[in-house]
């Protein structure tokens, strides 16, 4: 059988997932999950890819991904290669992590995200004994289904609220959101103002099929099993793909470049936000400009580290890296450092108009 496509867009949204080779878990242990999210958490600043939701079963993942800067197939390939590589030194194991290459959904309809993204979320109720397993609810479509007891749609509540591996306990306010994890779009998907209002609307959205007992699926109009959306815009997709699929990621990076803002512009907005100037920033021993500059360059901005990497004098890949997730870890504690994140990336908005 032919391999499925490719479809890479700029700025795409992606719904991503792969399971383990020959079925076998691909987390064994919370240490594994650990890994893989500090890998999932190195994304915004390598690749530009924005994670809007994830969620980890013991053989298989879920991502909801935003491509900003480059292909999804150069962020994930770089994602499943180094977590096999480390998966494979902690259990002293050889061979395949993942069953081969990563399937993915290029999503085209806005409205479906939410739908999406509520799939991702009840994957750890979707088990058996629970009366939502993909079986159930497929006889479930053909014969219908009762009402369920309130005992068991408390006991798939509990499973929700309780599964540790998700963006949904960040979602829900049951716990502190990563900073890596991009949550506007889908926080306010289900309408409401405020963040209280919409939380409990992403709730009830969400919440629902699990206290009616049935769930439609996001995927009804796939086309080729690779875009979700208009089957016309589809099929040009797929047929451009078919005839350049090596073009499609350096086109996103071409694409990425012309959209943001200049370098200069970028560190003479820090310069005036801080009033400082850059050489300090950067030579002076202890202060967090520089990182915190770069932080804004790449997760909001249309940088790539690589590229950033090439404009700061004497500066290697890994100590930009530590330096930015250094800055980030910072942020989460400290309001000065935080606010100095938003008024520069609204500043260079402003800029990039």
């Amino acid at each position: 059988m032919a391999r499925r496509w490719r479809i890479q867009v700029p700025d795409g949204w992606y719904h991503a997932t792969n399971r383990g080779n020959g079925g076998e878990a691909v987390f064994r242990t919370d240490e594994d999950r650990m890994r893989f999210l500090g890998r999932v958490a190195e994304l915004p600043e390598r690749f530009g890819t924005e994670v809007h939701a994830f969620v980890l079963m013991d053989n298989h993942y879920h991502l909801l991904v935003r491509c900003r800067q480059s292909g999804l197939s150069e962020a994930l390939r770089w994602l499943q290669t180094t977590y096999a590589i480390q998966f494979n030194g902690a259990h002293r194991r050889q061979g395949h992590v993942f069953q081969g290459r990563f399937k993915s959904v290029l999503i085209r309809q806005e409205a479906a995200l939410d739908a999406v993204a509520r799939y991702g979320h009840l994957n750890p109720v979707r088990i058996g004994g629970l009366g939502f397993s993909k079986e159930e609810q497929r006889r479930a479509k053909v014969a219908g289904c009762a009402d369920p007891e309130a005992e068991l749609v408390a006991r798939r509540l509990r499973v929700l609220r309780e599964h540790r591996w998700s963006s949904w306990r960040a979602y829900a306010g049951l716990e502190v959101a990563p900073a890596w994890l991009t949550r506007d779009r889908i926080q306010s998907g289900c309408g409401g103002r405020r963040l209280k209002e919409q939380r409990a609307a992403l709730v009830a959205y969400t919440e629902q099929p699990i206290r009616q007992g049935r769930m439609d699926s996001p995927w009804e109009g796939i086309v080729a099993g690779v875009v979700l959306g208009d089957a016309a815009e589809a099929a040009a997709l797929l047929r451009a793909a078919e005839r350049n699929p090596e073009g499609q990621a350096e086109a996103i990076r071409k694409a990425a470049a012309r959209a943001r803002p200049e370098w200069g512009a970028i560190v003479g907005g820090a310069e005036s936000i801080l009033g400082r100037r850059w050489a300090q920033m950067a030579d002076e021993y202890g202060d967090w400009g520089r990182d915190g500059t770069m932080a804004v360059a790449t997760r909001h901005l249309g940088w790539r580290l690589v590229d950033v990497v090439r404009q700061v004098r004497g500066l290697k890949y890994a100590a930009a890296a530590q330096g930015i997730r250094r800055f980030w870890r910072r942020a989460e504690k400290e309001a000065q450092l935080a606010q100095f994140a938003g008024r520069l990336k609204a500043a260079m908005s402003i800029v990039n108009v």
